[in-house]
């Protein structure tokens, strides 16, 4: 099978400027994970010159096309051109970011294995309708160690697939009322969203498909979006919680973690930086641990992560909060519909902690528990 059916833009230069992509410093051989599986299954073959230089990552090539502007067929105005985009960036980051990390918003500076998964390139604009002809790198070519792991998922993403075909995966999701919400959060859903807004009050529809067919695609119209922002009202609120279990380190992570537990659950987690630091995990790497945090929640009520506020070592009695937290997002409409109209306000979540007996001691809670 030639690799060019697979991936249309194999073997076609880079666009004029993006010298980056034509040598990346950080890798001295174009032999990269994605390429070194395919050349073994016999997809492809090392020509001598790839041990010289790093060349662009494998692309696939897509057709974003946007129905229902007011310009002319095939144009668009550089200020909603921008704002799609921009859009469409936010979305692909975000639905990368929580894929690989559980979280699709973070602090600090992004990381570069996600700068480069979400570089695609617009390569062309052509009519019917406004067509974008988008080129993006393969999430198993720009970030194979964070999607390697793995125990992360039920199901583990296609390393030949991009950013483009995440945000995809999420939208189809999203729009299942059965959908467990692995693939989107609040941030995903907002980020969504902004396609939205990005052209003002126009009735706009968009659509991503692939150019070789082999990939998700999807189309958002004024029925999805409401869709949409209604599963985004419907996600359960973070809520306080202790949890103990053997905690395990999380490669190419910094302050990140695994939390197995007895009952053969995992959850993941992150250090909350106004408490803890990420060298305080060193020392309990591959040891039992009790963690105080807010947990955040999927779609389906099941926990994604835990924003750890306090990490001790397991003590006995702590056997009581083995035990992965869930909530059940349609008893907390009926019970709490409050949280559902006020969800887009904005706070930190740990405000929430002292609604709790979280800041007591854990001996504390235990001597209750035991009274």
């Amino acid at each position: 099978m030639a690799l060019s059916k697979c991936f249309p833009t194999f073997g076609k230069s880079a666009a004029t400027g993006s010298d980056r992509r034509k040598t990346l410093k950080s890798r001295v051989s174009i032999q990269t994970p994605l390429k070194n599986k395919l050349h073994t299954q016999g997809i492809i073959k090392y020509s001598i010159h790839e041990t010289q230089a790093r060349t662009a990552p494998i692309e696939r090539a897509y057709r974003f096309t946007i129905k229902g502007l007011s310009e002319a067929n095939g144009e668009i105005t550089a200020v909603h051109l921008q704002r799609v985009i921009s859009a469409l960036l936010k979305t692909t980051e975000r639905a990368t970011r929580l894929l690989a990390t559980g979280e699709s918003t973070a602090p600090g500076k992004r990381p570069a294995w996600l700068g480069e998964t979400i570089d695609f390139r617009i390569t062309g604009i052509t009519k019917g309708s406004t067509v974008l002809n988008i080129a993006a790198p393969c999430i198993g070519d720009t970030a194979p160690e964070q999607f390697s792991q793995q125990e992360f998922w039920r199901e583990s993403p296609n390393m030949t697939h991009t950013a483009l075909d995440l945000v995809a995966a999420a939208l189809a999701e999203a729009r299942d009322k059965q959908g467990t919400g692995d693939r989107y959060d609040e941030g995903t859903l907002s980020a969504i969203d902004d396609l939205r807004k990005s052209i003002g009050g126009v009735d706009v529809r968009f659509q991503l498909e692939s150019l070789d067919g082999k990939t998700p695609s999807f189309q958002l119209d004024r029925t999805a979006f409401e869709e949409i922002r209604e599963r985004k009202r419907d996600l359960p609120e973070p809520r306080a919680f202790v949890v103990t279990g053997k905690l395990d380190e999380i490669r190419h992570s910094a302050g990140r973690f695994r939390l197995f537990m007895a009952n053969g659950a995992r959850m993941l987690g992150r250090v909350h930086p106004e408490y803890l630091s990420a060298e305080s995990l060193r020392t309990y790497w591959g040891k039992e641990v009790t963690i105080e945090g807010l947990v955040h929640f999927k779609a389906n009520g099941d926990a994604r992560l835990i924003d750890a506020r306090k990490l001790l070592e397991h003590r006995a009695g702590d056997e009581v909060f083995d035990v992965s937290p869930q909530v059940h997002p349609e008893r907390q409409k009926e019970l709490f519909p409050e949280l559902v109209h006020e969800k887009g306000r904005k706070g930190d979540p740990m405000s929430f902690w002292g609604a709790w007996p979280g800041d007591e001691p854990i001996e504390e809670l235990l001597a209750e528990l035991g009274d």
